[in-house]
């Protein structure tokens, strides 16, 4: 079938060009309600338990998702779908749909927005009803990557556990007939040898790669199955042989069966990098995925920009920056890095909105020059921008999102998952020692509370049932976003933190126990320094 998408060889050698400019231990003693203050002053709001600080500016990314919904957005007959055009009635489909889904994720990322989550329940429901495995008639590998990310990241969001399913078995499927050591000592075809047309390129892109190796990414965070991060680090280690220029962050397009690499390069492939890069960091606290990142990411300022604006009006081009926006704005949350990208992100935020038609509040891949009033144009061609303005914020953020060691003010222990993998497990206190099991990763949703997250099992900071009873200890559990999982984290007057619940208003809370493998519990605020925290 005929293809004009963003992963096709042929397409990106025509575009080069210009794509370079554009166990816890049981508690004895007992906790009293009576303020510690240890001199430090209480504040009504405290004592009240009302909830006053880091508010969410979001920009204009809801104005930018309700527009998306507006132009393209179809519920009807028991489907839920992204239309190919404003003016079209037919539903994209296949690789190009689950770029359209998403832009969808991008927003209940942000936001933690139940209709969000529903919406993309049922777009992907939809999806798999239309788009059934086996998949194996489809030859091109990368789109199977868009594929199993977009079920498995809906995975994460919703747990419908038949997006895993399906997930895992894009994925198997594409690496166990793609991975080829023949040639290049590695890597995965773009498309299947034995499924190119004559005279067509046989290669090995980044796009198959690097999509599939972020797919194992993530399916190794939702089963902690070590396979999966196996098979990420040994995709990962010949992309970065093979298709990443280690002294300047370019990654480039392929590399066909006489080791000719075809050096042009895409924003797209730049970004999907950078995102598979970071969650690597993430999942295993290397400093060398890190530094990849931030590499390409610099590169891509540096090179692939017209006047700062990352811009592209190519007709054939599906989307653009799309991948970028969520590398960058992973990168850039989870590393605390707003200082030395926001002003860049925020210039390219106000270009999309500049440039927007205003009747449906969209921006196609042109972000520098207007948006053409035009209904025929892809759905796919406005992803970008809407993704790009979810990840960058109406103002410039604090440094509470990202990676921390949560630490006690009163004897310096961390909040620690005790290396546990298994729902319900409680969480303790330890030593600190900079382990995986100690690193915690907080996200905000759009009422401005947190999600806390450990990077070792990838499960949340929990209060088990939403239990009010002071003393209740803490546990993991698999992330929802409900009100027992989402956290308000407020600065003291002394630079500490006040963290509590938004279901029941109990404080973490160490009951003023030194003891490596002590439980964390909730307890109602009362100041003192057993329940004040700080963020390193």
């Amino acid at each position: 079938m005929e293809k004009k998408y963003l992963t096709k060889s042929n397409v990106l050698k025509i575009s080069t060009g210009f794509m370079v400019v554009t166990a816890a231990m049981l508690s004895g003693c007992k906790k009293t309600d009576e303020a510690q203050t240890n001199g430090l002053p209480t504040t009504n709001a405290t004592k009240a338990g009302v909830h006053t600080k880091n508010v969410v500016n979001s920009g204009n990314a809801d104005a930018a998702f309700n527009g998306y919904n507006s132009a393209f957005l179809v519920n009807s007959g028991g489907q839920t779908y992204y239309k190919q055009s404003i003016s079209s009635s037919t539903a994209d489909g296949t690789w190009v749909a689950s770029l359209d889904i998403l832009a969808a994720e991008d927003d209940y990322e942000r936001s933690g927005n139940a209709t969000t989550k529903t919406l993309i329940n049922n777009l992907l429901t939809t999806w798999l009803a239309n788009t059934p495995p086996p998949w194996t008639w489809d030859g091109w590998n990368d789109d199977i990557g868009w594929f199993s990310l977009a079920l498995i990241r809906g995975y994460q969001m919703t747990g419908n556990s038949n997006f895993l399913t399906q997930a895992e078995y894009g994925f198997n499927m594409a690496f166990s007939r793609g991975w080829d050591t023949q040639y290049n000592g590695g890597g995965i075809w773009e498309q299947q040898p034995n499924m190119t047309p004559a005279g067509q390129t046989i290669d090995k892109e980044a796009l198959s790669n690097n999509s599939l190796g972020k797919v194992a990414c993530l399916i190794y965070q939702s089963t902690l199955n070590p396979t999966y991060l196996s098979d990420a680090v040994q995709i990962y280690s010949w992309v970065w042989a093979n298709l990443y220029n280690s002294s300047t962050g370019q990654v480039y397009t392929g590399i066909n069966e006489s080791n000719v690499v075809n050096t042009g390069s895409a924003v797209y492939n730049q970004g999907t990098f950078v995102d598979y890069a970071n969650y690597l960091y993430q999942i295993t606290g290397n400093v060398n995925y890190y530094n990849d990142a931030k590499r390409s990411i610099d590169y891509v300022k540096n090179n692939m920009t017209t006047g700062g604006i990352i811009t592209n009006d190519a007709a054939y081009l599906n989307t653009w920056g799309d991948e970028f926006a969520r590398g960058l704005g992973h990168f850039v949350r989870d590393n605390q890095m707003w200082s030395t990208y926001y002003s860049w992100m925020l210039q390219n935020a106000n270009a999309i909105w500049a440039n927007r038609r205003t009747d449906y509040n969209i921006t196609w891949n042109g972000w520098n020059e207007q948006t053409p009033s035009d209904n025929t144009l892809t759905t796919s061609k406005f992803a970008s921008a809407v993704a790009w303005l979810q990840f960058t914020p109406g103002a410039q953020p604090d440094n509470i999102a990202g990676m921390h060691f949560i630490v006690s003010a009163q004897n310096g222990v961390a909040v620690d998952n005790a290396g546990s993998s298994v729902n319900g497990a409680g969480i303790i206190q330890w030593g600190l020692n900079s382990g995986q099991n100690q690193k915690w990763n907080f996200t905000q949703n759009e009422d401005s509370s947190w999600n806390i997250i450990s990077e070792q099992s990838w499960l949340a900071l929990d209060v088990p049932g939403g239990n009010a009873t002071n003393g209740t200890q803490l546990d993991q559990w698999t992330p929802t976003r409900a009100n027992n999982q989402r956290w308000w984290v407020d600065q003291q007057s002394d630079g500490t933190y006040k963290i509590w619940s938004q279901a029941t208003s109990g404080a973490l809370d160490n009951s003023s126990n030194s003891t490596n493998g002590y439980k964390l519990i909730e307890w109602g605020w009362n100041g003192g320094t057993n329940q004040r925290w700080k963020l390193q």
